[in-house]
């Protein structure tokens, strides 16, 4: 058994780490206390399905439901001049942001597939492929500006390249198989 080397602590040298400082207080917004992550989304649905009509014609669909994700906050300026490591949550009047307290709107998406294969006689065919992503073409957001600091945009939606939230698209494919 080792020897507790920490006033106050019932760990040994071959124990963890030290016990908090609770005589040294540190400003809120230099820490990050306990809550949500950025990303955390609460509540996801997901159904697909494929179904076999005959003839070669094979029809499929995916629906995706997601709950509002938690996004990042801050006031939007450096008011202690920490720089880059600092948090920005600290307002102008004393007041702290609360950490990743944004909430995204929730996302819906319907994907469809229709496939036709055509024999061509052995084991050559030719499929045709028709996919359309974002079926009903609902506006779904995976950015938002955060920063309270710019009151006239924020909470509202920024541009996000990520497939996920695209409008419609349709593609079209042809496949041999040889």
């Amino acid at each position: 058994m080792g020897i507790a080397i920490w006033p106050g602590c019932s760990e040994t040298e071959q124990g963890r780490t030290p016990p908090p400082i609770d005589d040294f207080p540190v400003a809120e917004d230099l820490y990050n206390p306990y809550t949500y992550s950025v990303g955390d989304q609460r509540h996801r649905f997901v159904v697909n399905g494929i179904w076999q009509v005959g003839r070669g014609l094979q029809m499929s669909g995916l629906y995706f439901y997601g709950s509002g994700q938690r996004y990042s906050t801050s006031w939007g300026g450096d008011l202690r001049g920490v720089g880059a490591g600092g948090t920005g949550r600290l307002r102008a009047n004393g007041t702290i942001v609360p950490r990743n307290n944004f909430v995204g709107e929730a996302i819906h998406r319907i994907d469809l597939r229709i496939q036709q294969r055509i024999p061509l006689g052995g084991r050559r065919s030719l499929e045709g492929i028709l996919e359309v992503f974002n079926l009903a073409n609902r506006e779904n957001f995976g950015s938002y500006a955060t920063a309270e600091s710019q009151a006239a945009t924020y909470g509202r939606p920024t541009r996000n390249a990520n497939v996920a939230y695209t409008p419609r698209s349709v593609q079209l494919g042809l496949r041999l198989a040889f």
